[in-house]
């Protein structure tokens, strides 16, 4: 058990700080994660009650929170201080807080934040995932929002961003026709691994398995093959009006008819290499990259907490696109054309400049020749 002031430590201080939660990097890609979140928030039911928002785990400069507050602001909703309420650091004293899984606070600390006399709503939130190699850091944040006086649960989702760092690659943002594609081609490979037997026998109890949108998902597009996979099984998806996993979880607790089971997931990683552009002729280029995705794949039994399935799909696939070029790129092509030429022709007259050099002495001694024969010719005749 701990006191709230160490529920920031229970909820993940040590390893996300471990992580670097405060680098400059992590700081770019847990804004992102939040402006994604601003989107949903305009929907957010709150109307105009006060919201006071908690700090996140790891952030000890409050950095996050912050931004947060502004956002809601912004978006014309009251947010207030929560920590210049008389109440607030009593009750960060008195509340106790368990190592736990999900992500909801429970009906009993929610009833001594209720205390508090001025916030109406409490915002809160944490990073559950924060990924990084030397191309690209990947973040998952959730947040959840909560009325304290009806202990009803609001608003809540899960939010990812996917910054990259690397010298030539370029993060994925929209799917063309190409790229869906290759995903869908690629996704065939998770839906042999489920129905093959060696997963039979784990899913043999499962009728229906909740489906919650992967984080990172594009339009929805690989929650939608997702489904059109699942549909293929003898398993029933269910498309649930719950935002995030921790709340699915916590509703599972009290309304086992939710699902037996739940599909969740995340994209951690869509990109492509910078191309590399060939002229294909005067006015076409030919462009030639790498596209790459890391998209991770888990079926959980609700009742048990146990991974009943899981499936990681990788991506790695040339794709060759032509498109036409801009006036800017035909001038430049052209000029290029032009220099490769004149290289073409010194580089020919500095390698070859004695075969040169006896072409142009052997033409001279044949004009002499010549004018010596047709002299003596002329001469001939005359006599």
């Amino acid at each position: 058990m701990k006191k709230l002031l160490a529920f920031i430590l229970a909820l993940g201080l040590i390893p996300l700080f471990a992580q670097g939660l405060g680098d400059d990097d992590v700081r770019e890609a847990v804004s992102e994660a939040l402006i994604q979140a601003q989107t949903a928030l305009k929907s957010a039911p709150f109307g105009n009650k006060t919201v006071a928002v908690l700090p996140f785990p790891g952030d000890t400069s409050g950095y996050f929170a912050g931004k947060l507050k502004n956002q809601l602001t912004s978006l014309g909703f009251t947010c207030i201080e929560g920590k210049e309420d008389p109440m607030w650091d009593e009750i960060m004293k008195e509340i106790a807080w368990d190592e736990r899984k999900d992500d909801i606070l429970d009906p009993d600390t929610l009833v001594k934040f209720g205390k508090l006399k001025a916030a109406q709503i409490l915002l809160y939130g944490k990073v559950v995932t924060l990924d990084r190699n030397t191309e690209r850091i990947y973040v998952e944040l959730e947040l959840h929002a909560t009325d304290l006086a009806t202990k009803q649960h609001l608003w809540g989702g899960t939010f990812a961003a996917r910054v990259y760092k690397g010298k030539d690659v370029q993060g994925i943002i929209s799917l063309d026709n190409n790229l869906r594609f290759l995903l869908k081609k690629n996704f065939d490979a998770a839906k042999e691994s489920l129905n093959s037997p060696e997963y039979a026998s784990k899913l043999n109890d499962v009728k229906s398995i909740a489906v919650i949108p992967l984080t990172g998902d594009i339009d929805q597009y690989l929650t939608g093959l997702a489904i059109e996979m699942l549909t293929a099984t003898r398993h029933l998806p269910k498309r649930p009006q719950i935002p995030s996993l921790s709340l699915l979880r916590t509703e599972a607790k009290t309304d086992p008819s939710v699902a037996d089971a739940v599909f969740y997931g995340a994209v951690r990683d869509l990109h492509r290499t910078t191309p590399e552009t060939k002229v294909a002729d005067r006015k076409t280029l030919h462009e030639v990259s790498t596209v790459h995705a890391d998209i991770q794949l888990f079926i959980e039994d609700l009742k048990t907490g146990n991974i009943l399935w899981s499936k990681t799909v990788t991506l790695a696939e040339t794709v060759t696109e032509d498109r036409a070029m801009t006036e800017e790129e035909r001038a430049q092509a052209r000029k290029e054309i032009r220099e490769d030429l004149g290289d073409s022709l010194e580089d020919g007259l500095i390698n070859h400049w004695l075969t040169i050099l006896l072409v142009i002495v052997g033409i001279v001694v044949l004009f002499f020749l010549g004018v010596l024969f047709k002299t003596y010719l002329a001469n001939r005749v005359i006599r």
